[in-house]
């Protein structure tokens, strides 16, 4: 009889819903679960000899898929941080990234999947609330189902920049990294080029700007924030990145939504440094390739392979 277990958690996961079959979990069911973080911002700029940070707990939502070959005793298996775009994220009872199908390629070739809300507002436009949300979701899955501790991490759309950041704060835990048509500069491709209404202001409050409204662009809160500028180095002729993991990404060269230009020069300045970087140049405007497609997909599936057991 299929029964539903609530676990709840005091401290930082709370709220997994799981459905299980004689501890044998039911293939291709979202596990809805959520974990607490701090939307708090710490105030480093006060100088009073006091308690000037504080605890402002919100509960993100998070989603596990497994594929039909696990096992809690078995073999461990391999699993996939996938970060959503803006067009949609997760609530407790649905995700945006169901509608596509690089998904099923995922879990029909044995890996196992997540995604995290990344706070209140699905333009989490990688954040820190999105990066402590998908490292929480991967502490939790870690410890209480049968996967390996190396991951591999998605990005789709605006997903790049929550994934990128994600393997900036966490790449001892990464062992490859891909990307479709990804958001790398948030000013470039995001502030100078918004996709709705709601996204300069999204930015603002994700970083915590001054001005809320998404009217002034504060550059000093994005350091070490923005994907294509961190762990950059300078010469009078090129621009060198260092990047911990394996990249691999796909982009419509015309695609108007998010430029072609920041997955180049990203691409470029890690192979400045003799770093692993690819990247496939596609001759499309679609935007929805952010998404996948089925020739897409199978080489997604080639590269991970490339780096897994």
């Amino acid at each position: 009889m299929t029964i539903f277990t609530i676990i709840i958690f005091m401290s930082d996961v709370c709220n997994a819903q799981e459905t299980e079959q004689k501890n044998k979990f039911v293939s291709h069911k979202d596990i809805h679960f959520t974990v607490r973080i701090n939307l708090k911002f710490p105030d480093n700029n006060s100088n009073i000899l006091e308690t000037v940070d504080y605890d402002s707990t919100y509960y993100d939502q998070a989603i596990l898929k497994l594929p039909n070959n696990y096992s809690e005793n078995g073999t461990p298996i391999r699993l996939v941080y996938m970060a959503h775009g803006a067009g949609g994220g997760v609530t407790d009872s649905s995700w945006f990234l169901n509608k596509f199908s690089l998904k099923d390629s995922l879990l029909e070739n044995g890996y196992a999947y997540f995604d995290v809300n990344g706070g209140p507002s699905v333009e989490n436009m990688g954040g820190s609330w999105s990066v402590q949300s998908a490292y929480k979701a991967y502490e939790y899955i870690r410890q209480h189902y049968n996967v390996y501790d190396k991951i591999f991490v998605c990005g789709f759309s605006m997903g790049g920049s929550s994934s990128t950041n994600f393997v900036y704060k966490h790449s001892n835990v990464v062992l490859a990294h891909a990307m479709y048509s990804p958001v790398l500069d948030l000013y470039g491709q995001a502030w100078k080029n918004p996709w709705y209404k709601t996204t300069r202001q999204s930015i603002a409050t994700t970083y915590n700007f001054i001005d809320k409204t998404g009217k002034t662009w504060e550059a000093d809160k994005l350091v070490g924030w923005n994907p294509l500028f961190i762990n950059n180095y300078k010469t009078l002729r090129n621009t060198f990145k260092v990047y911990p993991v394996p990249v691999k990404i796909w982009h419509g060269l015309y695609d108007s939504v998010v430029k072609f230009k920041g997955s180049k020069k990203f691409h470029e300045y890690i192979q400045n440094t003799g770093g692993y970087s690819e990247l496939r140049e596609i001759d499309s405007k679609d935007h929805g390739l952010s998404g996948g497609n089925a020739f897409m997909n199978r080489e997604l599936l080639l590269f991970f392979k490339r780096f897994d057991k």
